[in-house]
C-alpha cells in the first residue's frame, strides 16, 4: 500500500517521465522511450511490462492479489500503458490491456476523469 505521502511524489516523478518519454518519442527515439516508461514500472509499481504483458488473462487480480495494487496503483499503470501504446500502437495485446485498465480505473475510481473517457472511447474505436 502507497503511504499518503508518497502519491503526490508518484505523480511529480511520472510528469517528468512522460515529459521525457514524449521528447524522445518526438525525436523519433521509441527504444529510449519504452525503457523510460518500463524503468518508471519497475521502480515505482513494483512490476515491468514485460511481466504483465507475459499474463494471459486476469491481469487486473493479478495486480491485486499478488502486487497489492491499489487504485493510485491502477491510475499510475493507467497512465505508462497509454503512453506505451502510442509508442507502438500496432501491439495488439498492450492496446487489450491498456484498454482493461483504463476501464477497471473507471468503474473503480471515485474521480471522474474526461481524459480517461477520451482515452477509452478511442480504444474501443481502434479495436473497431
Amino acid at each position: 500500500m502507497i503511504r499518503k505521502d508518497y502519491i503526490q511524489r508518484y505523480f511529480d516523478e511520472l510528469a517528468k517521465v512522460l515529459a521525457v518519454v514524449l521528447q524522445l518519442k518526438n525525436d523519433l527515439k521509441p527504444t529510449e522511450a519504452a525503457t523510460k516508461l518500463n524503468d518508471f514500472a519497475t521502480a515505482y509499481l513494483g512490476i515491468s511490462f514485460e511481466e504483465i504483458l507475459s499474463l494471459k488473462k486476469n491481469h487486473i487480480s493479478y495486480l491485486i492479489n499478488n502486487k497489492d495494487f491499489s487504485i493510485t496503483h491502477f491510475k499510475l499503470l493507467e497512465d505508462l500503458l497509454y503512453h506505451k501504446y502510442l509508442i507502438n500502437p500496432s501491439d495488439n495485446q498492450l492496446k487489450k490491456l491498456t484498454l482493461e485498465v483504463l476501464k477497471y480505473v473507471a468503474e473503480n475510481d471515485t474521480d471522474f476523469s474526461i481524459e480517461r473517457i477520451n482515452r477509452i472511447d478511442y480504444l474501443s474505436a481502434v479495436f473497431g
